[in-house]
């Protein structure tokens, strides 16, 4: 089946031997770039629309777009949906915290007022109402995705509970 793109209208920025990466994110620390940037793809496994329109509109916020004729980015908004819900549910969980760590970044760093609401909005349908979690406080996203090397501790014994019949005895 021949799959049709949506024009939309999206300009294109001009390069200037610019980065293509917004100035916003790159007042980031690299550890957050870095999670930002791998949230913005899309599942490897099966098409989602409605995951493919957040990841648009994430792109528009985080990249500069360099070709107007794909729609590989859009400013337009997108309502969280069932659909949306729907797909996740089929995801790997590895490809929504991705996802969700970049919706996350987005709620708490971008500098309009009205994209950190659309993208709270997001990041709350995620994760509390698909996966159940509690909500990070940009405190503590900004000390775990800080920079700054933190010396490296030796854990000798498994954090996990004892009665854990699958971490008992494990070595970390």
């Amino acid at each position: 089946m021949k799959r049709r793109l949506r024009k939309i209208d999206c300009p294109v920025e001009n390069n200037n031997g610019s980065p293509v990466i917004k100035d916003w994110v790159t007042k980031l620390s690299w550890k957050m770039q870095a999670v930002l940037i791998q949230g913005l793809r899309e599942p490897d496994t099966h098409y989602c629309e409605h995951i493919k329109d957040v990841s648009r509109w994430m792109r528009s916020l985080v990249m500069k777009n360099a070709d107007k004729g794909h729609t590989f980015m859009c400013t337009q908004r997108i309502l969280l949906t069932e659909g949306l819900e729907h797909e996740l549910n089929y995801c790997s969980m590895h490809f929504t915290t991705h996802f969700l760590y970049a919706i996350e970044i987005i709620k708490y760093k971008h500098p309009e007022k009205e994209v950190r609401r659309i993208a709270s909005n997001y990041y709350r349908g995620v994760v509390v109402e698909i996966c159940h979690f509690d909500i990070e406080t940009e405190k503590s996203l900004d000390v775990r995705l800080s920079d700054v090397d933190k010396e490296e501790e030796e854990i000798t014994e498994c954090p996990a509970r004892e009665d854990d019949p699958y971490l008992r005895g494990v070595n970390w």
